[in-house]
């Protein structure tokens, strides 16, 4: 069980900028932190936020409080 959660907090210290980015309005003009080349597609809404590339196909997914 500490294995899981240890690789979602790696996986959301690897998107935690992009995140805090997407959520203050700015959803364009991402990279990808896992290639670093492909462009991030960003989508919030009222209850969850996507981020996926649209190269390697890496995603993260969160729902807000």
């Amino acid at each position: 069980m500490q294995r899981d959660e240890d690789e979602d907090i790696d996986a959301f210290s690897r998107y935690q900028d992009i995140v805090d980015e997407c959520l203050a309005g700015r959803t364009e003009g991402h990279k990808c932190p896992h290639c670093g080349d492909g462009d991030l597609e960003c989508k919030v809404d009222e209850i969850r936020i996507r981020v996926r590339c649209l190269k390697c196909g890496k995603f993260f997914e969160g729902m807000m409080a």
